[in-house]
């Protein structure tokens, strides 16, 4: 694979009475054709990146490093340019169907909207688009007269896919798309969402804080803690192997069904983002916490050509579990 989009160094900070910087010093790369999981608490800065990606932060702004899309500078990124990027090379795929979609108009109408704001197309050849593109997400066509409320949840969600589907994008950020959703509807728009990548190409970036939910979809899993990226790799070195104790603590927080164990969690709460802790941001919670957690931040260590981790047991060599 080759890279779609890089992310390097970056950094995120929200302004108010105090300036909160919610996302700092974040590397990290997107392959074409693939489903990069992205996981953590919430309030670790995941929907963030999703608007960073995106550029539409809102009280907020890219205060550091760079966003590499296609060897393209998102960051320096003129609003002219970024508008030719959005929807026909990045689109995104929000947790909430029915905040997103526009009440008074119908479902045809807002894709069509989606698809004339940045093509030069015809109006019946954009209805005739619309309906396809529900057709592809297995929506029944003639829903284009709909109107959100008269949609279940599953296919609100489903119609928020076929318009990140519009433009044909190389990469579709996905920000909890299925968390409004009940089990049985959520592996039906996971199903669909594998289908549909596998037969288009296009990569996807998919938040979500359910760590089952990304092994079942990811081909490599990013985690984030409190603005951080603490460990990255496949998803089967994250689920057989796991080095960092967070994403330990990730993993036995729910049940495997390749095994029996007891499920322990993780002690105590995420630190606070106005005052974030010193060294390794997960020092407070940690149970294999040393005096150079609490003062030094840890530098990545390659543990193969797919898979890294900041923890200072590594760069000691030292197991982390």
């Amino acid at each position: 694979m080759s890279v779609l989009c890089e992310i390097c160094d970056l950094s995120v900070t929200y302004f108010g009475d105090v300036d909160v910087k919610v996302i700092e010093g974040l590397n990290m790369t997107i392959e074409e054709g693939e489903i990069l999981g992205l996981a953590g608490e919430s309030g670790c800065g995941k929907s963030t990146l999703a608007m960073a990606l995106t550029r539409l932060l809102e009280n907020g702004e890219i205060s550091g490093g760079r966003i590499l899309f296609q060897g393209q500078d998102l960051v320096r990124a003129s609003e002219e340019e970024l508008r030719k990027i959005r929807w026909s090379r990045i689109s995104l795929v929000t947790q909430s169907a029915m905040s997103s979609l526009n009440p008074v108009l119908t479902i045809g109408e807002q894709i069509v909207d989606a698809i004339q704001a940045h093509t030069n197309t015809k109006t019946r050849e954009a209805w005739k688009r619309a309906e396809e593109l529900l057709s592809i997400v297995e929506v029944d066509p003639g829903r284009v007269h709909s109107f959100p409320h008269e949609l279940s949840g599953g296919m609100r969600q489903r119609v928020m896919i076929a318009m990140a589907l519009a433009l044909q994008p190389d990469l579709i950020v996905m920000d909890e798309p299925t968390t409004a959703l009940d089990v049985v509807v959520q592996k039906q728009v996971i199903r669909k969402i594998k289908e549909l990548q596998a037969k288009f190409g296009f990569s996807v970036l998919f938040i979500t804080h359910d760590m089952s939910l990304l092994l079942s979809i990811a081909d490599r899993i990013a985690i984030m803690y409190a603005g951080r990226l603490v460990e990255i790799g496949t998803c089967q070195e994250i689920r057989t192997a796991p080095r960092h104790p967070y994403t330990r603590g990730l993993l036995n927080s729910f049940p495997s069904v390749f095994e029996r164990r007891e499920l322990t969690g993780i002690g105590g709460s995420p630190p606070s983002m106005l005052a974030p802790p010193n060294g390794c941001r997960f020092h407070e919670r940690c149970t294999l916490v040393t005096e150079r957690c609490r003062t030094e931040v840890p530098r990545v260590t390659n543990l193969s050509a797919t898979h890294a981790a900041h923890c200072h047991l590594l760069e000691e060599g030292v197991t982390s579990g």
